[in-house]
């Protein structure tokens, strides 16, 4: 894009960071605005009200400010975006109160901070649009009755991604979950194996793409995938008399359960191409 910064077009992190000292630097900087020139001591006993955290200097200066955002707990950095929020609303308006959440939001993206900014201006855990899209897509392929079992699967795993906090472990179950129901639908009384994989599934495929060497090959290659990420799911399924596995990380995760959501809707094209 024409006249955009460089780091954001080519030095952009990969993966959503759970904090940020730029991110922490340019929230700071804005309490030098003027429209806090009036607010920030009334702001500062509000929020050591709220946060049971004292702004240092009592807020008297933006110095203050930018000092305690930048030193105070990540939760503490991240629920004080909220506080200022309704603060500026309630004492000054919603047109500023927006402008804080807005300017904020984009302070966010642009320093790629794993945070969504709601509306009223509470911060969420944000779970990456490439899933999103996954879900949506997912949850389109699962609309008929037979899938009743496998959506509400798939919605309990976003729920669990939507907890706070992210409950990223019982997330991957259910799609686990969500793809073993579909799995069982295709081929009864089959449990969800990289060898069951292997003797049912192969064969579908081989048949959904005869005629087309490429897209055979394609395929071939992510039955493979497949099988590889039920081994990779199992680290995180509970075996009875073992110990309960920790939460995996974030991106780890995430890139597991969009994957799942995007074998869900390619194993539902299969089933719904397959004879009767």
């Amino acid at each position: 894009m024409p006249g955009e910064r460089f780091s954001g077009l080519y030095a952009r992190p990969e993966l959503p960071a759970q904090d940020s000292g730029r991110a922490r630097h340019r929230v700071g900087a804005l309490f030098g605005e003027t429209v806090f020139n009036s607010q920030t001591e009334r702001l500062a006993v509000y929020l050591g009200r709220e946060l049971g955290v004292p702004v240092p200097g009592d807020g008297r200066y933006s110095s203050h400010w930018h000092q305690f955002i930048r030193e105070c707990r990540t939760p503490d950095f991240l629920d004080t975006v909220t506080l200022v929020y309704r603060y500026l609303y309630w004492h000054v308006g919603d047109g500023i109160a927006n402008w804080w959440r807005d300017v904020v939001r984009q302070i966010f993206a642009e320093e790629n901070l794993a945070y969504e900014i709601d509306d009223v201006g509470g911060v969420h855990p944000a779970v990456d649009r490439e899933f999103q899209r996954n879900r949506a897509s997912a949850v389109a392929a699962l609309q008929t009755q037979r899938y009743q079992n496998v959506r509400d699967l798939l919605e309990s795993a976003s729920n669990n991604l939507g907890a706070d906090p992210p409950n990223y472990k019982q997330a991957w179950r259910a799609t686990f979950s969500a793809v073993e129901a579909l799995f069982g639908l295709m081929f009864p009384y089959v449990r969800l194996t990289a060898d069951e994989i292997e003797r049912c599934l192969r064969p579908v495929v081989q048949r959904a793409y005869e005629g087309d060497a490429t897209a055979q090959k394609a395929a071939q290659r992510m039955l493979a995938s497949f099988k590889e990420w039920v081994e990779a799911s199992h680290n995180y399924i509970h075996q009875p008399g073992a110990a309960e596995p920790a939460q995996p990380p974030a991106d780890v995760a995430i890139l597991a359960i969009s994957y799942g959501a995007s074998l869900l809707r390619w194993l539902a094209g299969l089933d719904e191409d397959r004879p009767a």
